[in-house]
């Protein structure tokens, strides 16, 4: 290719199948906008095309028989995102695992694949047919400086299992990037990858969404027992959030979120219900019991069970006793 011809991808697309194709002795050529080649030697025979989408997109499609045992080697400068279609013979089970996978319709599975190097061992007689659609990260960034907020967990989405209808999608649009068609253009190519794109990030959002409210339903649990465990110590929100864990801000939306009452207000609240009870079963003074639900000093005690109550905490007592 010329310098113009590879002026739209980056180094990190040309790693995903430059040293791939040198090893199998491969030359490619620019054709209708991607790159196709052939090779017939006494390692390997068969074809591989790419079909690049954008500097941070690769469409991917090979048939290789391997005629002699070799190890081949795949390398990546960085994670990506990869959505392969696996048409190899049944009968002809590939001799290594895919970095943890996730199956999706039929012969179609998602993972993300991680920087660096991997060898695998190919037998003699092995025949590869797959075809796959490469996304970098820096893809998922422009969406999300784009749409911010719209595409939320769309990268970590090709771990999941994808709804069915997604998944179907996915497959219609595999289908378009057959080799030969004569309307493979980068734009196209490119539109179809963002189609889908946009339908998993919306399926991906609800996913994501009640990940994060069963995630705030545990958190809001955890504070709860905290509170119950340390209310004659530190409730400071920051302390609270120091101790489990987590952001002030994400705590509070949280707890807020779940209970619809501020965690400050649910510490007023238990801190009070705890000293009435105090109040009621045992004779101590009303220094001992402030200390108990975390106030040092008796006026402070006093100051807020009275804006609690309306009343000031001997007079609470005493009203009770009468009462009872």
């Amino acid at each position: 290719m010329t310098d113009h011809e590879m002026h739209s991808e980056s180094r990190e697309i040309q790693t995903l199948y430059r040293p791939q194709v040198e090893q199998l002795g491969m030359e490619l050529h620019h054709r209708s906008g991607g790159l196709e080649g052939q090779v017939d030697g006494d390692i390997c025979r068969g074809r591989f095309q790419a079909n690049p989408a954008g500097p941070y997109c690769l469409v991917i499609w090979h048939d290789i028989t391997f005629l002699r045992e070799m190890d081949f080697s795949e390398y990546a400068m960085t994670d990506y995102a990869c959505l392969t279609l696996d048409e190899s013979p049944a009968s002809n089970p590939a001799p290594y695992g895919l970095q943890p996978c996730t199956k999706q319709e039929g012969n179609m599975v998602s993972l993300v694949q991680r920087a660096g190097s991997v060898t695998n061992r190919m037998p003699a007689g092995f025949r590869s047919r797959t075809q796959s659609i490469c996304i970098l990260p820096h893809y998922f960034m422009e969406l999300e400086t784009q749409w911010p907020g719209q595409v939320k967990g769309l990268f970590d989405a090709f771990c999941q299992p994808w709804p069915s209808g997604i998944a179907l999608a996915a497959l219609t649009a595999m289908s378009k990037f057959s080799p030969g068609r004569p309307d493979q253009t980068e734009f196209l190519i490119k539109a179809h990858i963002d189609l889908l794109m946009a339908m998993l990030a919306q399926a991906s959002s609800a996913l994501v969404q009640r990940h994060e409210s069963s995630h705030d339903h545990e958190l809001v649990q955890q504070v709860k027992t905290h509170i119950q465990s340390n209310l004659g110590g530190d409730l400071s929100i920051d302390r609270i959030a120091q101790s489990l864990y987590v952001g002030r801000t994400r705590l509070c939306l949280a707890f807020r979120h779940q209970t619809e009452v501020s965690l400050a207000r649910y510490i007023r609240e238990q801190r009070m219900d705890r000293a009435r009870r105090l109040l009621l079963s045992t004779g101590e003074d009303i220094a001992w019991i402030g200390r108990q639900v975390g106030y040092m000093h008796p006026s402070s005690f006093s100051a807020a069970f009275t804006r609690e109550t309306g009343v000031a905490p001997i007079t609470w007592r005493e009203h009770c006793n009468r009462v009872r």
